[in-house]
């Protein structure tokens, strides 16, 4: 999976179609699982204004919530299947330059997926589709505001139109899923292989969520070669 690859899925939503989109991910550090009494709750940060994969910001403040805000349901890896709806936003609020939201989970094997990963994780990927307003190169005072350990941003999306909400256990399939992965994605990738192993992870929610399976030839002398499975 990669960018392209990514935006074609999300385009099958009849809702974007041909219309210009983009996609903004993060690890979405869990700050909470609520459980008490009948809740089955996650509460999460979706969005800040740090520089992305792709040398962008997409600016908290300017999020404009009219689609998100119909349909508030939280799929896996934007997969838009009756059975890929995780749960389904409760609330949303900014505080201090950061979305946080709080996400009912379903009690179905995406929700169960999701919950699991960031009990063992302690975090989870969350990614935002939306169609940009107002966007452009930055200007010298949101270089100075935004730059980050030395980074300075090549684009800003000032205003967005939050059109979806997606968990994913690999943030950076945006820009280089399918490269090699490394630091929090790889230790995530490889919790979440041992869940799979571990029957604690439905497969099919972890390929979607960023799993793969690789075929590889394991040479025998004097036997035909065994094809097994390896994670990466």
């Amino acid at each position: 999976m990669n960018r392209h690859a990514l935006i074609d899925r999300i385009r099958k939503n009849p809702n974007v179609g041909t219309k210009t989109f983009g996609v903004v991910a993060s690890y979405g550090k869990v700050t909470e699982i609520d459980e008490d009494g009948e809740k089955n709750d996650i509460i999460a940060i979706a969005n800040t204004g740090d520089i992305d994969l792709d040398d962008e910001v997409v600016i908290p403040e300017g999020a404009e919530r009219d689609y998100i805000e119909k349909n508030r349901q939280v799929f896996v890896d934007h997969n838009y299947g009756i059975n890929d709806a995780a749960g389904v936003i409760r609330s949303m609020s900014l505080k201090g330059g950061e979305w946080r939201v709080r996400i009912r989970l379903y009690d179905n094997e995406a929700g169960r997926a999701v919950k699991a990963i960031a009990r063992s994780a302690g975090q989870i990927g969350l990614s935002i589709g939306f169609f940009p307003v107002d966007y452009g190169p930055p200007t010298d005072e949101e270089i100075e505001k935004y730059a980050r350990g030395g980074k300075s941003p090549s684009s800003i999306v000032r205003r967005w139109s939050w059109f979806e909400l997606s968990f994913t256990a690999l943030p950076c399939n945006v820009s280089c899923q399918g490269s090699i992965v490394q630091g929090d994605g790889g230790k995530m990738l490889d919790t979440l292989g041992e869940m799979v192993d571990r029957g604690e992870v439905d497969k099919r929610v972890a390929v979607m969520l960023g799993y793969e399976e690789k075929r590889r030839a394991v040479f025998i002398e004097g036997q035909e070669p065994i094809i097994v499975g390896t994670r990466v």
